[in-house]
Formats: structure tokens, sequence, C-alpha cells
């Protein structure tokens, strides 16, 4: 938990850094590259050290999402963010799938945006083949980040979400718990043309805790992602 609070306030600090810098730059947003609809698809290939699993993998993550904008200068955001992935442990046969649903409400004022988020986790483990946990949870936390135009369409953004899951269960009522996630995000969107149809190269930091029986800890994933997004104009 620690650990989590210095990644966590590192960050924070970064990004108020760097809004600091540059809120005097355009107070309305400036040339940001914002469409009115927008929906994206990225694929990653992560780095997953588990602490449930007692091993380390590797393999493909993969996300999807819309966002839609609205007010003055689009400065108010409504999204869902959606992501999966499945991680075979080759050295002991231990297998982690993990799905996530959010849904982000935020607020941009200049370079710098913030909101809510809610949604749905859930992950299965199965031990040497065995069933060994399937637990789902609400999520509810919060967005921060920072977005910041260069040339012509391009962008660079931060992105930090925060998700506190509740009401943990698990299928067959097993001792399970999942612990607060911090999924960072940081990326560089380019713009293919002006029709909103942009490339996104990003890295995405994940680490949240899992256990099941008291058995598991700390699961951390690196994972460096293509992808793109298209958008519009209404």
């Amino acid at each position: 938990m620690k650990n989590n609070r210095k990644i966590l306030l590192a960050i924070l600090f970064s990004i108020a850094t760097l809004a600091a810098n540059e809120s005097a730059r355009a107070a309305d947003g400036g040339d940001i590259h914002v469409p009115a609809v927008g929906a994206h698809a990225d694929v990653g290939y992560f780095t997953y050290k588990s602490k449930l699993a007692a091993s380390n993998d590797t393999g493909l993550r993969y996300g999807y999402g819309f966002q839609i904008y609205g007010g003055d200068s689009r400065t108010l955001g409504a999204g869902m963010r959606s992501s999966l992935q499945t991680a075979t442990f080759a050295l002991n046969q231990n297998k982690i799938t993990e799905k996530e649903q959010t849904f982000v409400f935020n607020y941009r004022l200049g370079f710098v945006y913030v909101g809510a988020a809610f949604g749905t986790e859930q992950l299965t483990f199965s031990e040497a083949g065995t069933d060994a946990m399937d637990a789902y949870a609400n999520t509810i936390g919060g967005n921060l980040g920072a977005m910041l135009p260069f040339g012509r369409g391009n962008s660079v953004q931060t992105d930090i979400l925060v998700l506190k899951p509740t009401s943990v269960k698990d299928t067959q009522q097993r001792a399970v718990s999942l612990g607060l996630k911090i999924e960072a995000d940081t990326n560089l969107s380019f713009a293919l043309s002006r029709k909103y149809v942009d490339l996104i190269l990003g890295f995405k930091y994940i680490r949240h805790t899992a256990s099941v029986g008291g058995a598991g800890g700390a699961e951390a994933m690196t994972i460096p992602t293509v992808g793109l997004r298209v958008g519009a104009n209404l």
C-alpha cells in the first residue's frame, strides 16, 4: 500500500507541475484535438509480475472504449473504457484472466481534467488447472490527467485512473480480496487526418492487489501499447 501511495503521489505531482507550467498558454484548451464523439481500440504487450500466481508472464492486453464531449469548448466528458487480458504462467501452469469496464465522467479546464469513475471488475485464477478464484466487484474512484497539444492535431497525454473495488464476492463464496487499483497511462497521439483519425502509442502501468484465502499480494503490469482513435463532430 505504501508503494502504491508513493507511485500515485509522484504521478500526481508530475501532472500538477505540467499543468502549472502550461495553464497560462490556453485557458480554454487551446488547439487540443478534441472531437464531439470518439472511439478507440488498442492492444498492448504486458509484462505481468504476480504474487497471486507466484510467477511472471507476458501476453496481450486488449482495450476499447468511447468518449463524448459537450459544453463550452468541449469541457465536459463522459466515456467508457473496457479491457481484457489473460496471463498463462508457463512455469507453474497458473492462469489469471482480468476483465474491467469503467465509466468515466470528467471536466476539463485548459490542459488538465478531473473526474469520477465507476464500473465493474472480474478476476479469475486457476492454480495448476484447478479453479481457485472467481472474484467480481463493483468499482468506484477518480480520474485525473493532462493533455498537451503539439504540431498539427498531435498531443501528449497522461491519464491516471484510481479504482477501489467494493462488494467483492467470489462465485464459490471463497475468502477473496481485491485491493485499490492504480492505472497510469502516458501516450502520444498523432493525427493521421483532419477528420479525427489518430494513431496512439502509449505505455501503461497497472498495480493492484489480489488474494484468495490470505494467499496473494501485489499484482503489477507494464504495458507498451499501440492503438487507433476515430472521432467526429456532430
